[in-house]
């Protein structure tokens, strides 16, 4: 028989889940069962992570040989192929029919007839799943269609790029939206007066901004509007002559301080995770959003499903401020894009705010990162972007910008699907509370690099797309169980006590 060493991880992962099902010890972790039909456990893949030296091997539970959307069961094991912790999130549809009494072309038809959006369909293949509505507290057994395009039909505030529609299989109708895309070596000068050195190719007698060793590429849109333009993004690749505007400097220099953070600090190879073009388009105008409706500033920013889309607006010298500025607020909104390739939060209620929590969690470790004392970190994102010179959110004080920072202050607002932007200020004050945490001699528990990898692991391999925030804690948990593993282990309690502090201070339990 083969050592447990020489085995492959996802034949040994499944052992060891196959143990832990059957063990008494493993107390509330079972195999649903329901209307007497067993769960079973199919894998999705494996991953190494080299920050840990470890491999995670994730498993969808399925019933009937239907996937439980959003269930996941992740089975880490060390380098000798030892289990080191499982991680679970399962689901029990009790009392839904596995027959669904529609088609998928009738899936795809009560999607095209919604008013909402209007979706384009074409290679939208519906996949049926049992789906738990955690809004009405309802399963249904649905059709799910992934990664739809859409652009705006009747739904009013921000359109997203792209959304996941949920089908009922036994009525037809659209029961959810899913919003998949959230919605914040040349020297020149940027935005913000700063001399900076950046990647740039050369093309003849132009020097254009592409980064060929990071792969990140700047264009300009031209004030063109990429809600109603989207199929003209990402514009046109910028280059010198003319001499880089400020907006672009700012834009392609802060999009390759975040690439070589992804690789050096989180080993990670771009958004995408396989070296991938990091894309941003500058002088974005979003008509429907703009300052007065007038079609000539826009501030805001987001991540559209593969690229980044900034806004601008001017200052009062005249001059234009594009919201790529701020290092802060480039790292957030492609954090959106490491999210969207990894677990893939559902932008709604707590897994929404949790999406945008960790955007901002990176943005700041970013922001700060070549300090190394985090008592002199500027915790304010966006400072300076917004016209009256406020910041978008304050990291260590929600409160100070409309946030609650514990969960008895939790809101769910008519609009902002549930109140995303709100609530991620609980989840960024235990984030905060983690990074600040200090041992009794008065040291920092955790150094930037430690804490950006706790929670890189967190977000990309522990949580799922409907994660709550008391997941988000036991993902930080293992995380950082795994990662300190080789202390000794009064210093590893003293961590796993610290991040317990650190969330059960704002309420996460």
């Amino acid at each position: 028989m083969d050592s447990v060493e020489s085995q492959d991880p996802e034949t040994i992962a499944k052992a060891y889940l196959a143990q832990a099902l059957a063990s008494d010890s493993a107390r509330g972790f079972a195999a649903p069962v329901v209307d007497q039909v067993a769960s079973e456990f199919k894998s999705v893949g494996s991953e190494s992570i080299p920050l840990t030296g470890t491999t995670a091997v994730r498993f969808r539970q399925t019933l009937n040989k239907i996937p439980v959307y959003g269930s996941l069961v992740t089975v880490e094991l060390d380098e000798e192929n030892q289990l080191l912790g499982i991680n679970s999130a399962i689901g029990s549809p009790e009392g839904i029919s596995p027959l669904a009494k529609i088609s998928t072309a009738e899936a795809v038809r009560a999607v095209a007839q919604h008013r909402d959006y209007k979706a384009a369909l074409e290679n939208i293949v519906p996949r049926l799943n049992y789906f738990y509505d955690v809004a009405k507290g309802k399963w249904h057994l649905a059709f799910i269609l992934e990664d739809v395009p859409v652009v705006r039909g009747t739904a009013k505030g921000r359109v997203p790029v792209k959304v996941d529609y949920v089908v009922d299989a036994q009525k037809g109708k659209v029961i959810a939206i899913l919003p998949r895309t959230p919605t914040v070596a040349a020297t020149a000068v940027d935005c913000l007066g700063v001399s900076r050195t950046f990647g740039v190719e050369q093309s003849g007698g132009s020097k254009v901004l592409r980064d060929t060793l990071l792969n990140v590429q700047t264009f300009d849109f031209k004030k063109k509007d990429p809600e109603t333009q989207f199929n003209l993004l990402p514009g046109t690749l910028i280059k010198n002559p003319p001499a880089f505007s400020p907006s672009a400097v700012s834009a392609h220099a802060n999009a390759s301080d975040v690439s070589q953070f992804m690789r050096t600090t989180l080993m990670r190879n771009n958004i995408d995770g396989v070296g991938g073009a990091m894309v941003s388009s500058i002088n974005c105008i979003q008509v429907s959003e703009s300052v007065g409706g007038l079609g000539k500033e826009w501030i805001n920013a987001f991540w559209d499903g593969t690229q980044m889309v900034y806004g601008l607006r001017f200052k009062s010298d005249g001059t234009a401020l594009s919201l790529a500025a701020d290092l802060d607020v480039v790292a957030h909104e492609m954090t959106h894009g490491v999210t969207d390739r990894s677990s893939r939060l559902e932008y709604r209620l707590q897994s929404g705010a949790l999406n945008e929590s960790y955007s901002d969690i990176f943005g700041v470790i970013v922001n700060n990162f070549r300090k190394p004392d985090q008592s002199t970190w500027n915790w304010e994102i966006g400072a300076g972007l917004l016209p009256n010179g406020s910041p978008f959110r304050d990291f260590s004080n929600p409160p100070a910008r409309g946030q609650p920072d514990h969960m008895r202050d939790f809101v769910v607002t008519p609009r902002d699907h549930g109140g995303v932007h709100t609530n991620s200020g609980i989840h960024n004050k235990a984030a905060h509370n983690v990074l600040v945490s200090k041992t009794a001699s008065g040291a920092f528990v955790f150094t930037p690099r430690e804490a950006a990898v706790i929670f890189y692991l967190a977000l990309t391999q522990q949580l799922r797309p409907t994660s709550q925030f008391v997941d988000s804690r036991n993902a930080v948990l293992q995380s950082a169980r795994t990662f300190f593993r080789a202390l000794p282990p009064a210093q590893l309690a003293g961590r796993i006590t610290a991040i317990g502090d650190a969330y059960s201070a704002v309420g996460i339990t």
